[in-house]
Formats: C-alpha cells, structure tokens, sequence
C-alpha cells in the first residue's frame, strides 16, 4: 500500500441538518487509480443518513460524483478545482 498524507479533514453540521464532510489524502506516490495523487472523499448529506452529493475516486471508479442514485465521472484538474466545484454543488443544500 502506497503511503499518503492526510491534509485535509473536516466536518461542519449546518442548522439545517446537513453535515458536509471533506477527507482528502496527498499519496507520496501517484497510481493508476489516483494519477493526480490524491485520495479524497468530499461528502454533503443529512443528519439522517441520507447521501445528497459525494465526489470522490474509490478504487476501481476513479474520479466521479455521487448525486442522489445517480453517479457521473468527474475530470479532475486541480485540488483547488475540485475543492470548488465540490462547493459550488453543495451550495444549494446549505440553506440560507
């Protein structure tokens, strides 16, 4: 197993029941499945259990996202990229 970093790792509960987790792990080694060399699971769901949104590149799907039941590839560029275009798709569940 390739050696990774954690460099990012928060939880916020908003008032409005939904609970945004980020994870993100910089590997020391890029692979075939993590080309970019990063692990990262970015999730918005609600307090119940219920997934609304997940970026993320489990092994054998690579980089996708998870909205509801449905999933489509994501491409990434960049961690700053994704970071944004993980908020951006969030937003609108955030509540006012």
């Amino acid at each position: 197993m390739c050696k990774a970093t954690l460099i990012l790792n928060t939880r916020i509960d908003y008032p409005n029941g939904v609970i945004v987790v980020q994870r993100i792990h910089q590997l020391a080694i890029t692979s075939e499945h993590a080309p970019h060399g990063y692990i990262y699971q970015l999730h918005c769901g609600t307090h119940t259990g219920v997934m609304l949104i997940r970026f993320d590149n489990e092994t054998g799907k690579g980089d996708h996202i998870h909205e509801g039941n449905a999933q489509r590839p994501y491409i990434f560029s960049t961690l700053t990229q994704l970071l944004n275009d993980f908020a951006a798709a969030i937003r609108p569940h955030l509540g006012a």
